[in-house]
């Protein structure tokens, strides 16, 4: 339980440290903020299955 919340808090700051890094590359959406909050959900569920393997890998 504990590797699955630690999984998705490092997911969450991960994919907001590529967010600041990289910025709203994906053009997903015309309004600006609505694109911003798109692309943050997208870096996340890109990262979301690297970062699982890395955390039950450290743990396992």
């Amino acid at each position: 339980m504990a590797a699955s919340v630690l999984t998705l808090v490092v997911t969450l700051v991960a994919a907001g440290g590529v967010w600041l890094a990289f910025g709203a590359r994906l053009k997903l959406s015309e309004d600006g903020q609505v694109n911003d909050l798109l692309n943050l959900g997208a870096y996340y569920f890109i990262g979301l299955p690297v970062v699982f393997v890395v955390i039950f890998a450290i743990v396992g």
